[in-house]
């Protein structure tokens, strides 16, 4: 199997995404109605946190800010995800094209560090928020020095790729 151009590793690769993509959207909008049904009906909110926690529905329940931002947390991990994953096809693509070193590839590993900044932040949020929400007690944060080395890593790739671009084009500009 060949590296890039069709049938190669890299167009396989970005099939497996889109299909993984495909159940973030999935996710991501269900997530979304969720927190924009507990918004507009409370009760609904608060019936879903009773389910969550395993207790019997009561529908005169409190559904608290926890929750809702439990809900906005999950809401905002899939939307990062879904970001990431674009952009990981669209470096993908323009690999199988033979031009990797874009200078629209910076900007796309510059936003994939990004977002994966995000969902770090949204996990400090979550550790926080989502066991207050389901009725248990605050978690610590599960620091992980590999994640955060993970996105120094994707944003000092994006660096080299601004370097690539730099020479990919002083080399076309040269007679």
């Amino acid at each position: 199997m060949k590296m890039i151009g069709r049938r190669s590793i890299a167009s396989a690769v970005r099939l497996v995404l889109g299909f993984a993509n495909v159940f973030v959207m999935i996710g991501a909008i269900a997530v979304g109605a969720a927190l924009v049904a507990s918004v507009a009906v409370p009760s609904f909110g608060a019936g879903l946190m009773d389910g969550l926690k395993g207790a019997d529905v009561d529908p005169h329940s409190n559904f608290e800010l926890t929750g809702r931002l439990t809900l906005l947390g999950a809401f905002l991990a899939c939307g990062f995800t879904w970001w990431i994953i674009n952009r990981l096809r669209r470096i993908l693509l323009s690999v199988n094209q033979g031009d990797a070193f874009e200078f629209a590839n910076v900007k796309r590993l510059q936003s994939v560090g990004f977002g994966l900044l995000g969902i770090q932040l949204t996990a400090i949020l979550l550790a926080i928020v989502a066991p207050q929400a389901i009725g248990q007690s605050v978690t610590d944060y599960d620091f992980s020095l590999g994640s955060w080395l993970g996105i120094l890593v994707v944003f000092i790739l994006a660096e080299v790729f601004r370097q690539g671009s730099a020479m990919r084009d002083e080399q076309l500009n040269t007679v």
